[in-house]
């Protein structure tokens, strides 16, 4: 089969580059013709990697303009998007009159499924959640041509590493408890909920005055993001030694991933209380190198925690969207951030937390992924069957 998959280029550091770094070359390895339809982080002509063409963006920001002509030029039979559905208007439509199957790997990261996600559906051949959440949120509003395909995340490389070798590394101190988040500072109102995890961490630190906040995102507002400058003055923290950055270029650059493996090792826990995930890769990643995770009991968030604490007192938000996102309450995530500190003073606890969180982090092992969930069903499409269980087209 001849497969184009859409998503940011390979060499992007973002969870869909990330994705496609790995996905792509396991299914041309399985047999299958790829191409890559780098909707972002490439413009203005082709490339070529490992026999793998990398097709670029056009002139609208997710390839509505160009999409068909890169299936015509790569002669493909099917496209794979990763990205939200909600912006592809026309997807299907196109794949009709191009008479190529579209197949949408695709979140859900509010509830219900918003009009306008299940509007882009049409003329979808099969829809690919990525988390059981998304699954059963599209069953409810009647969408039954449906397959479940998780992320997939590298365990060879997150994996357990020595804490102190790697906070020297990273030139991060060794006698602190340090909360970490990695998440992109992006949008507004962010769905990554700042504000509400250094309002947590703000009472945490009153009672440990030597723990420390580590963030691996932008400070200011660049991709329309909030200013952390002016939140960390307002909530009285200071930047550097109460809250440090990743280096600013460095992450606009990109982290590779071995270092973003010493990162997460580096933590004692790992803080990603979001309004809303669609899966949530770093949860993946760090519990892969066997740090317990905080965590909100919303969308996907619960499936994908293994050691750790889903906070489960929240607020409803209704999004531009027109579905509803959940606020976490800071006093329920400083509760969680205490119990995590109490706990791993314990040495076995805390040896027990890293082995709960790696084994159901290798669920999602990319071996695992392909083997259980790509492979099976680009057979039955290869065949011209519909998998099991699906109906319609």
């Amino acid at each position: 089969m001849r497969i184009m998959f859409q998503a940011n280029a390979p060499w992007c550091s973002s969870g869909y580059g990330v994705q496609g770094k790995h996905l792509v070359p396991r299914l041309q390895a399985l047999g299958h013709e790829l191409a890559y339809f780098a909707f972002y982080g490439l413009q203005g002509g082709m490339l070529n990697i490992n026999g793998v063409p990398i097709y670029p963006m056009g002139t609208t920001p997710w390839g509505q303009d160009i999409v068909s002509a890169h299936m015509r030029h790569f002669k493909a039979d099917l496209l794979i998007s990763l990205l939200d559905v909600w912006v592809l208007e026309g997807y299907g439509e196109q794949a009709r009159k191009g008479g190529y199957l579209w197949c949408p790997w695709t979140p859900v990261d509010q509830e219900p499924v918003p009009s306008a996600v299940l509007n882009r559906l049409a003329g979808a051949h099969t829809v690919l959640p990525y988390a059981r959440h998304a699954e059963r949120e599209f069953q409810k509003a009647g969408v039954t041509n449906l397959h479940y395909i998780p992320h997939g995340v590298a365990t060879t490389v997150f994996r357990p590493l020595d804490r102190a070798e790697c906070r020297t590394a990273l030139g991060l101190p060794q006698d602190v408890f340090i909360i970490g988040m990695v998440a992109a500072n992006k949008g507004y109102p962010p769905r990554k909920c700042f504000a509400e995890q250094l309002l947590a961490f703000r009472q945490f630190k009153a009672q440990h005055p030597e723990a420390l906040f580590y963030l691996h995102t932008l400070r200011g507002t660049e991709h329309g993001g909030i200013s952390f400058p002016e939140l960390l003055q307002r909530l009285e923290l200071v930047e550097g030694r109460d809250v440090r950055f990743s280096d600013q270029y460095g992450y606009l650059m990109g982290w590779p991933e071995e270092r973003m493996a010493q990162l997460y090792n580096a933590f004692d826990v790992l803080s990603l209380v979001s309004s809303g995930e669609g899966f949530g890769i770093p949860l993946i990643e760090a519990q892969a190198c066997g740090i317990p995770v905080v965590t909100a009991h919303n969308t996907a968030m619960p499936e994908l925690t293994f050691a750790g604490i889903c906070v489960v007192k929240q607020h409803p938000f209704w999004t531009p969207l027109s579905a509803f996102a959940r606020l976490p309450d800071p006093d329920a995530i400083a509760i969680a951030y205490e119990q995590l500190w109490q706990d791993l003073q314990i040495p076995q606890r805390r040896e027990d937390y890293a082995v709960q969180a790696r084994a159901g982090a290798m669920r999602y092992d990319w071996d695992v992924i392909i083997r259980e969930y790509w492979q099976p069903f680009l057979s039955k499409l290869d065949a011209g069957q519909r998998p099991a269980g699906l109906s319609g087209a």
